[in-house]
C-alpha cells in the first residue's frame, strides 16, 4: 500500500504541479500573470482530491492485503528519503539566500516590490516545495526493497 500511494503521489505531483508550472511559464512569457491565484489554488485543491481519492480507492480495494509500516526496511527508506528531501529543501532555500545576498553587494536589481517579481519569487519557493516533495516520493520509492 505504502509504494502505491507514493506512486499515486508522484503522479498526481508531476502531472498537477507540471500543468500549474506550465500555465505559469506561458504567463510569464505573455505578460499575463493575473489569476494565477486561482490557478495555485485549483492546482492545490486538485491535488489534495485527488491524491486523497485515489488513496482511498486504492485502501479500499486493497483493505485485506495492506500492513501497517513495519519499523524495518520500509520505514528506513522513508526516513532516508525524507532527509535528502530535507536537505535538498534547505540547500534551496540556502541558494536563493545566496542570490538574494549578492544582488545586494553588486546592486542588482530583482524587482521584488512589484507585484510580477513577488510572484516569480511566490512560485520560485513553491517550486521547491514541489521539488524536495517530488525527490520524497521518487527516492522512497528507489530505496524500499523489491517484495
Amino acid at each position: 500500500m505504502r509504494k502505491i500511494h507514493l506512486w499515486i503521489s508522484l503522479v498526481v505531483g508531476v502531472l498537477v504541479w507540471g500543468a500549474y508550472f506550465l500555465h505559469f511559464a506561458q504567463g510569464l512569457r505573455s505578460g499575463d500573470l493575473g489569476g494565477l491565484i486561482w490557478w495555485f489554488l485549483a492546482a492545490l485543491i486538485v491535488a489534495v482530491v485527488a491524491e486523497g481519492a485515489a488513496t482511498g480507492l486504492i485502501a479500499r480495494l486493497l483493505r485485506r492485503r495492506t500492513r501497517a509500516l513495519d519499523d524495518g526496511p520500509t520505514l528506513q527508506a522513508a526516513l532516508k528519503a525524507g532527509h535528502v528531501a530535507l536537505m535538498l529543501l534547505v540547500g534551496l532555500i540556502l541558494l536563493s539566500a545566496l542570490v538574494l545576498a549578492l544582488s545586494s553587494v553588486f546592486g542588482w536589481m530583482l524587482d521584488l516590490s512589484g507585484a510580477r517579481g513577488q510572484v516569480i519569487a511566490a512560485n520560485l519557493l513553491l517550486g521547491m516545495a514541489v521539488v524536495a516533495e517530488l525527490v520524497r516520493a521518487g527516492l522512497t520509492l528507489a530505496l524500499t526493497p523489491r517484495r
